[in-house]
């Protein structure tokens, strides 16, 4: 097991991919940091919220946190919240939605205007740029 792999097992050994089946609540905040279980059930609750049934909900929500500990477990990471958030989502959605040529459209939809427009998607061509091709020093 590689120092990634020690990371996906929460405290436990070798989780079984049924594990939720078996695993009642208390059982959760018995041995999880609580850290670990209030996202559990705060992504759980989303995934309720956006219309999955509960128990997919709970089964995507296990996996979802499983997939955060393997790219971050053990790591300080910083994860912004509110604002920042919604305007990291938001400037992603346009780079995304962008065909080349429709800045004003873009600026209607988003109320904003096409200056602003412009300077986001500089910002995001940049990200994408440095994503794909990587500083050469």
């Amino acid at each position: 097991m590689t120092s990634n792999d020690d990371n996906l097992d929460f405290g436990f050994d070798e989780i079984p991919k049924d594990v939720l089946e078996r695993l009642p609540d208390p059982e959760l905040a018995r041995h999880w940091p609580q850290s670990l279980v209030d996202m559990l059930q705060v992504i759980e609750a989303e995934y309720v919220e956006i219309g999955l049934e509960p128990r997919i909900a709970q089964r995507l929500a296990f996996s979802t946190l499983r997939i955060l500990a393997y790219y971050h477990g053990g790591q300080v990471f910083y994860l912004a919240k509110g604002d920042q958030l919604d305007r990291a989502l938001r400037d992603h959605q346009i780079w995304c939605e962008f065909n080349g040529s429709n800045h004003a459209e873009l600026a209607r939809r988003y109320d904003k205007n096409v200056i602003q427009i412009y300077k986001i998607l500089a910002e995001q061509r940049a990200l994408h740029r440095n994503r794909i091709q990587p500083g050469l020093f």
